[in-house]
């Protein structure tokens, strides 16, 4: 990332990954003309929060923002093209890039009891010789907003009724992330619950099990940027939020933080 001291610098403030965030700050920074080109320091400490012009971080940090009316809305080009599940609102904060949760299915359990047996995520209780994994759903916000989003869409009751029926098939609730895709992948276990960053960056290395995202769709984790309450620095954000959703060079990092797994 350039570090140069510069007239132009917005600070941002993170709950991702440091060294992700100011990469994708850094490759954008290196996309301007030097003679307008906009620097980007990167915090990461709470305390930092009210020094910064904008936030990039979950969805649900940048909707409590907005409520609390910390974040100012933001005119910009390409968030004009999201739909409105992806923007606060009256667009006090937009999303940039989001992860879902997906089913890994070991290869060799798929061909024995064939693909079109489980397309949605109501077949997955019919499996009833599978070994099921998946991560502790009370560990950590991204589990927690796993079952939020099936909850929402499913119903409350009807949601609990199919973790009933699905428990018999749960062989664990790992500790870590990563633990489901090994397990899934070495056939430890025949399915996995996970989100996509835990798997991308296995999938080119001849990995023994694919990726099964429900006809239905499937809950995300969305990640977003909110410009201050009191910043000036409103044309640079969204200068740089206008590049993530459209270039090309914003997804190429996008996809190598997937493949290192940094969020």
């Amino acid at each position: 990332m350039n570090t140069t001291v510069s007239k132009n610098t917005v600070k941002v403030y993170t709950t991702l990954d440091k060294t992700f965030v100011e990469a994708l700050c850094g490759k954008f920074t290196d996309s301007q003309p030097k003679e307008k080109r906009i620097v980007f320091e990167v915090l990461n400490q709470e305390k930092e929060m009210l020094q910064a012009d904008c936030i990039i971080g979950e969805a649900t940090l940048l909707q409590q923002k907005a409520a609390e009316g910390s974040l100012q809305k933001i005119s910009a080009e390409y968030a004009d093209m999201l739909p409105a599940e992806l923007k606060g609102n009256e667009e006090k904060w937009i999303t940039l890039f989001y992860d879902p949760a997906v089913l890994l299915v070991n290869q060799a359990y798929s061909r024995k009891v064939g693909q079109q047996q489980f397309l949605h995520w109501a077949d997955l209780p019919k499996q009833t010789e599978a070994r099921l994994v998946m991560e502790n759903l009370s560990d950590i916000e991204s589990t927690v907003q796993f079952l939020a989003g099936l909850s929402s869409r499913m119903g409350q009751q009807e949601c609990m009724e199919y973790f009933k029926q699905i428990r018999p098939l749960i062989k664990q609730y790992a500790k870590f992330p990563i633990t489901p895709v090994r397990m899934a992948a070495t056939g430890d276990a025949d399915i996995a619950i996970t989100r996509r960053s835990h798997i991308f960056k296995y999938l080119q290395n001849d990995f023994p099990a694919y990726i099964l995202i429900p006809e239905e769709g499937t809950p995300v984790n969305l990640y977003g940027i909110g410009v201050t309450q009191n910043s000036k620095k409103q044309k640079e954000v969204t200068a740089f939020l206008n590049w993530v959703l459209q270039d090309s060079e914003a997804r190429t990092v996008l996809i190598d933080r997937d493949r290192k797994s940094v969020v």
